[in-house]
């Protein structure tokens, strides 16, 4: 098998797991928001909200993917593969700032002393009115 065809195959096995993790994770976070909302569970919905950033992460896997496929040309010679791990910080920042964000609003229920389950204000809504 040449080095080629084995980058295509990696592309092509990149692309399936990451559009059956896109569909996955939109049906799991739809299922737990619906869930969150319903039992007015912040855990629930925080958790919602995780399963939507790894949505947005594998669309950011797929444009890396893609990206870093190209073959090489005037200005790149040596190709684009280092579109990687550009992608790969860029998603880790992403995530690092989702959890930043569900923990802020944690620790902002805790200070205040909201401890009734399922406020809901760790995405800035109010699910008991």
């Amino acid at each position: 098998m040449s080095i080629q065809n084995n980058k295509d195959n990696m592309e092509t096995v990149a692309m399936r797991v990451c559009i059956v993790s896109i569909f996955g994770n939109t049906i799991l976070s739809l299922i737990k928001l619906l869930a969150g909302v319903i039992a007015h569970s912040g855990a629930m919905v925080s958790d919602a909200v995780h399963s939507a950033s790894d949505v947005f992460s594998s669309i950011i896997v797929i444009v890396g993917v893609k990206l870093s496929a190209q073959a090489s040309d005037k200005e790149h010679p040596y190709g684009h593969e280092r579109l990687e791990c550009i992608a790969a910080l860029l998603l880790a920042n992403i995530l690092c700032l989702t959890g930043i964000g569900i923990g802020y609003g944690a620790v902002k229920n805790i200070i205040a002393g909201d401890y009734a389950a399922g406020n809901g204000s760790i995405i800035g809504t109010n699910l008991t009115e």
